[in-house]
């Protein structure tokens, strides 16, 4: 676990618990039941990726994929958990979650990979790279990113896995990468609100 004044990043280079995203791990304080964490935190590892009709907040997606048991499904998958307890405000929840997925296209550029953004969706070519959803609950407000790591995905969505372009050590040090720029933007936001004078 690495504390900074604002956030902390908790990163699970091994996954021995062997954590895989199903959709609970948007439930308020997750992270403080799981690690201990009393601040805003962002948790990253790499493990499968199985989300329920049940499990899911896009009730778009719901009603678009509600003849599949599971529409969200990788076998291998960087999955980032951010929760933050200033607001729960949904809309700061969504242009925070576009800044975790520009930051991610960002340092995959940085890695060779070359990736475009349409919304909070990544693509390589034609095949789906990333699912992203915000949500906000009375306490809190919630984003996960996912990045597909296997090219095996659910079988109704043409998706490309990191895997075809990264080592496994290069996809751990990408995951590190934008887990901590994400936090350095924030805790930079941070110090810039505290030192800005108020419109009169």
């Amino acid at each position: 676990m690495y504390g900074g004044n604002y956030m902390d990043i908790i990163i699970l280079n091994d996954n021995k618990l062997n954590l895989k995203y199903t959709g609970k791990e948007l439930s308020p304080l997750w992270a403080f039941k799981t690690f201990g964490t009393r601040k805003d935190s962002i948790v990253a590892f790499i493990g499968e990726m199985e989300v329920s009709k049940d499990n899911m907040k896009d009730l778009a997606d719901v009603k678009k994929e509600s003849n599949i048991d599971y529409p969200i499904k990788s076998e291998k998958a960087i999955n980032f958990i951010v929760e933050h307890f200033d607001t729960n405000n949904i809309k700061v929840a969504y242009l925070r979650q576009r800044l975790l997925v520009m930051m991610a296209k960002e340092v995959l550029n940085d890695f060779g990979v070359k990736v475009r953004r349409e919304g909070d969706d990544l693509y390589i070519g034609d095949r789906k790279l990333s699912v992203s959803i915000a949500s906000s609950g009375l306490v809190s407000h919630k984003i996960h990113l996912g990045l597909n790591v296997s090219s095996k995905g659910p079988g109704h969505v043409k998706v490309v896995g990191l895997e075809e372009f990264l080592n496994e050590n290069e996809i751990k040090e990408v995951m590190k990468k934008i887990a901590h720029k994400y936090v350095g933007e924030v805790e930079r936001i941070e110090r810039d609100i505290r030192k800005t004078l108020p419109i009169l």
